[in-house]
């Protein structure tokens, strides 16, 4: 089989196998080095490890530093405003 199926929530979803990839690589005539891009590992560059670095150091932006730190969701802790539009 070159593909294999999965079906969850009305999607289907297909994957191709180690076989879809040989056939795939006749077919068109790739070389053997030639991967899927799913299949090779990233790597992180330095730009996104050095905003990860700045924003455990407590600077600015990263997590919990929105509007309203503190006051939970509207201040009385049941979402002043929840469904109305405000």
């Amino acid at each position: 089989a070159y593909l294999s199926e999965k079906f969850n929530w009305q999607w289907h979803y297909y994957f191709l196998t180690n076989e879809g990839i040989e056939y795939l690589r006749e077919v068109l005539h790739l070389p053997p080095q030639v991967f899927p891009s799913t299949l090779t590992k990233q790597r992180a560059t330095r730009a996104v490890l050095a905003g990860a670095d700045t924003a455990a150091a407590g600077g600015d932006g990263g997590w919990g530093k929105g509007k309203g730190k503190g006051k939970g969701w509207g201040g009385d802790g049941y979402g002043k405003g929840y469904g109305k539009g405000e």
